[in-house]
This record gives structure tokens, sequence and C-alpha cells, in this order.
């Protein structure tokens, strides 16, 4: 039964006592209040309506507010210590901006599954709207199991995903590769606000040869190179593990090249986020396009429609991993360059030509 005592001035204390159940209390202004609240709580006791129970009993500071706020201490508490936490900031920010505002006792399903459904319509990608759901679920599963915050759930568990979308497969060639550089190199004579950003050649070069991610690139440091021993350690990964790569003698060489401009803070390149390769990457894709296509008009011949198409700086990852296996390297060899904990995994990036295993058969 619920009683109601008045503890002084503007103090008005609820008390809710079931048999099996522990007693309840809650302190109000109003006596109508505390009435109210303690009415609540014995429907949701006689329902067995646990969730509302949680709810209505939780205290303040562990309500959580809104999930703007949520994320807000999530930003300062957990992110700093994790690994790519740029790209997780993004995505919070993203959850903010649209769901934010919500009350986290009221977060429906439904509202997720909204905010879903805008995402894909204004274009985002199948994975990236797959990574933003997990980010939210993250937060939300943190939330309950490592603060406490009741009267609430994650209720991206009851939304459905958009389906993983089919790996990329999308090997460079020889040739492809050869303009790419040139371009990364080259600078129009009659346009010399387009030459090329500093040490995008040798970045490619390594990408290529070493099959590291391109936050694990932009990140090395010379002292973690061993030039005598041919290996570049990388202390901070995406998997949060760190591992030891082996150089080839073309990677050593582009290490060389930027070895004339030292940067005095010991960094090799001068980017410091992934995001910040992508607008020179693509400027270099335009100019090994154009080289290509001038190339074709002299020769002459008709230029190919898909060379140097829909090409990432990521599938200089997938085509380093594919020459890996392609060079011989048995699978835990690949795996301790490229850093994947499976061989799940590492298959998705892994596209040997056929003609090249053939050869081997004999």
């Amino acid at each position: 039964m619920a009683v109601i005592e008045n503890r002084g001035e503007l103090q008005w204390r609820a008390l809710v006592r079931r048999k099996g159940f522990p007693t309840y209390s809650r302190t109000f202004e109003r006596q109508r209040d505390a009435q109210g609240w303690a009415t609540e709580v014995e429907a949701a006791i006689g329902r067995r309506d646990f969730a509302e129970l949680r709810r209505l009993t939780a205290s303040g500071k562990h309500l959580g507010g809104t999930l703007a706020e949520l994320i807000e201490k999530y930003e300062d508490e957990v992110l700093p210590g994790r690994n790519q936490a740029y790209n997780e900031k993004a995505r919070l920010a993203r959850i903010k901006a649209a769901l934010g505002k919500l009350p986290l006792t009221m977060l429906a399903p439904q509202d997720v599954a909204r905010w879903r459904d805008a995402r894909l319509k204004e274009g985002a990608s199948l994975g990236t709207v797959r990574h933003d759901l997990n980010s939210l679920s993250k937060l939300l599963g943190h939330a309950i199991s490592e603060w406490g915050v009741e009267g609430i759930r994650n209720v991206v568990r009851d939304v459905q995903k958009p389906e993983v979308p089919k790996g990329r497969d999308r090997r460079v060639s020889a040739s492809e590769l050869e303009y790419l550089l040139k371009a990364a190199r080259h600078c129009p004579a009659d346009r010399p606000e387009e030459a090329p950003a500093r040490g995008l050649a040798p970045l490619i070069v390594l990408a290529v040869e070493t099959s590291m991610r391109l936050g694990e690139l932009i990140g090395l440091e010379w002292k973690h190179i061993d030039r005598k021993a041919r290996t570049a350690h990388l202390p901070n990964t995406k998997n949060g593990e760190a591992r030891t790569v082996a150089l080839s003698t073309r990677a050593v060489n582009a290490l060389k090249e930027l070895e004339k401009t030292k940067r005095k803070d010991g960094h090799v390149f001068d980017w410091s986020r992934s995001d910040s390769v992508s607008h020179p990457f693509r400027r270099c894709l335009k100019r090994a396009r154009a080289l290509y296509e001038a190339d074709c008009c002299a020769a002459p011949s008709a230029p190919e429609s898909g060379f140097l198409a829909d090409l990432r700086f990521h599938d200089l990852r997938h085509e380093a991993t594919s020459r890996l296996f392609e060079k011989g390297l048995n699978p835990m060899e690949v795996a301790s360059m490229t850093g994947h904990k499976s061989m799940q995994m590492l298959k998705r990036y892994t596209h040997v030509e056929a003609a090249k295993v053939a050869a081997k058969l004999g």
C-alpha cells in the first residue's frame, strides 16, 4: 500500500510497499504529485510491468535525461580511450542531431527505424547506416551495463538493420597503379595550383606494398621504423592490437623519398586524419585518368571506360592483400601484415587472380 508523509515545508514523501517487492520511495514538493506517483507505481506492480516500474522508481540521476546528454557523457568519458574515436564521434553527432532531444525513457524502436529509413533515403550507404545503428546500440548498452541507467533498454535490438553489403573485390591493375603514381607526382605546366600533395606517391606505394590501413599509414612515426630490419611498428591499430609490418624494397625506397623532407614532429606524413587524404586522392585519380586518355589519344586507341573507375584508397589495401597471397605467403604471414584476426575476414579482402594460381599448379 502507499503512504504519503509530510516531511516539512515542500517535502512530501511517497512510500509504496507491496509483498515480494522492495520498498519504493520518492520525495516531491507537492502532495498531489506524491500521490500520483504512488498510484502509478502501484498500478505498474499490479500489471507486472517491470519496465514501467524501473522507469518510475529510478532515481533522477539514473534516468539519464535526453539521448543528447547521454551522448555528451559518452564522448567525455568513453571515446577518448578508444581507437577510431573520430569516426565514432561523427556517427554519434548524426544520432544526436536526429534523435538527441528525445528523453531516454521515451526512445522507441519506431524512432530508430524512422531515422534508419531517412538515412537510407538521403543516400547513405547500407554499410554506413549499419555502422550508425551499431554506434547507437553500443551507446545504449554501455549506459545500461556500465552506468546503471535505469528505465531504458537497447531499442536498436528490435530494429532491422540493412543487409550487409557485398564486400568489394576491386583489383588495381599494374597499369592503373602506374598512372596513379605518375599523377601523384605530376604537376600540369599550365596549372601549377594543381600540384599533387607532398608524400601522396609514397603513401600509395606503401599502401600497396604493406596492406596497411590509411589511418595506420598516416599515423606512422620515424621512431617506429627499423631500416636495418626493414619493419614498421604500429602501436595503435583499428583492432586495438599493436603489430609489426615487414617492408619490401619498394616500401623502403618510398620511405627514403620522404626522408628528404622530414617533419619535425616525427611523423612520416603530413596528414593528421584519414579523411584529409580523400580530396588529394580524388584529384590524383582525375589527373591519372586525364594522362591515360591523353596517351590513348596519341596511340591512337580507345580508352577503356573502366580504367581507374570506381577506385577508392581502401582498394589499395585489397590489392596489397591479394598480392601477398600471390607472392606465396601463407595465411598466418598475411594476417601478420594486414592485422586481420580471422580467416573469414581475411578472405573478404583476398581476391587472388586465378591465372596466377593456375601457373603454380603446373
